[in-house]
């Protein structure tokens, strides 16, 4: 299984999502391979620093650019059951790519990017031809099974019922998207034990590891 985990803005937060899933997998004893197509390469960054602390399990990883990418991706399918790319936010050959090689998709929002005072901008600016909802757009015609699932993180101040209002707004607009209901708590704490190689499960309290855990759980089905 591919998962491609984007969104629109990059940030922390998306790649948090990423490396945990991956770790979780990892886990289970099934062969997953963590894919680098951010330039930020945080992904690679976490790996490396996990895997030099010797924090168990050990997770693969490698960068891939969008060059090539899905006959490599046909590749690497045949070596590993899952795989977790981490792509970049703007649109590239290599954020397509990994949109349209998907099975499933997570949108990784921000909870700040819908906040009351920024409600206005989400409603002109979100769908506009260049964003995100756009290439999923396309990578559907390509990949008609494509599945999309939204997913909110918050920093400290749970999602406001508006806050929440707007995330399902942006979900109508994209077809056949679903919304993850339960927001991912993603705080200064978390971001200071990510830097050092930990997913979210290992370093957070058992409300936020149960967050994680329940979408590990809504993306596996396990």
């Amino acid at each position: 299984m591919i998962i491609t985990i984007a969104n629109q803005i990059g940030g922390t937060e998306k790649s948090m999502l990423a490396d945990s899933l991956a770790a979780l997998r990892t886990q289970t004893g099934r062969r997953v391979l963590l894919l680098d197509n951010d330039p930020k390469q945080s992904s690679i960054g976490w790996c490396a620093e996990r895997n030099a602390s010797g924090i168990s399990p050990a997770v693969m990883a490698r960068a891939i650019s969008g060059k090539g990418m899905q006959p490599e991706l046909e590749n690497l399918g045949c070596r590993f059951q899952d795989i977790v790319i981490d792509t970049e936010a703007r649109d590239s050959l290599g954020s397509r790519s990994a949109l349209i090689a998907a099975g499933l998709v997570i949108v990784a929002l921000d909870s700040d990017q819908f906040n009351v005072g920024m409600l206005d901008a989400v409603d002109s600016n979100c769908f506009s031809e260049d964003k995100l909802t756009a290439r999923i757009a396309t990578a559907r015609e390509l990949n008609p099974s494509l599945r999309i699932l939204v997913v909110i993180t918050y920093r400290s101040t749970y999602p406001t019922f508006a806050c929440l209002d707007a995330v399902r707004q942006f979900v109508a607009n994209i077809p056949c998207a679903e919304f993850f209901a339960r927001p991912i708590h993603a705080d200064a704490v978390l971001h200071q034990a990510y830097q050092e190689g930990l997913a979210i499960s290992e370093c957070a309290d058992q409300q936020t590891a149960q967050e994680i855990q329940d979408l590990y759980s809504e993306v596996f089905g396990d």
